[in-house]
């Protein structure tokens, strides 16, 4: 079984923000059958105007090299989305023009990561 995904801000656990982090696998399951591994996520620093972290597997602690990342922000009333790519040592980094709403990670064969920020 697949150690279960963990978020931490600026050395904080924050594993509340996590959407849906109790998997549900199987054929039947709303995850699929083909999930084999989770995501974990440490944000180092988030401010008004930028974010930047890691990302790597949830059990063993390897960077997990171009993940995609896809920040919800609000901007003037309205949600715009932006992607990036975590590097080779699994680390991203992007500036931010409005308030963080919402994070999703996705990674071939992990169950992808969805973040909730607004409940900070």
């Amino acid at each position: 079984m697949a150690e279960l995904s963990q978020l931490t801000i600026e050395n904080r656990p924050v594993n509340k923000l996590i959407l849906d982090r109790k998997p549900d696998y199987g054929i039947d399951g709303r995850d699929g059958c083909v999930v084999m591994w989770e995501i974990s996520m440490d944000i180092i620093d988030l401010s008004k105007k930028s974010i930047s972290g890691k990302i790597f597997n949830s059990k063993t602690k390897e960077p997990l090299i171009n993940a995609k990342l896809t920040l919800s922000v609000e901007q003037n009333g309205s949600t715009k989305k932006i992607a990036l790519i975590s590097n080779e040592n699994g680390i991203y980094q992007a500036e931010l023009n409005g308030k963080l709403k919402k994070i999703e990670v996705e990674y071939i064969a992990y169950r992808n990561l969805k973040i909730d920020v607004e409940k900070l």
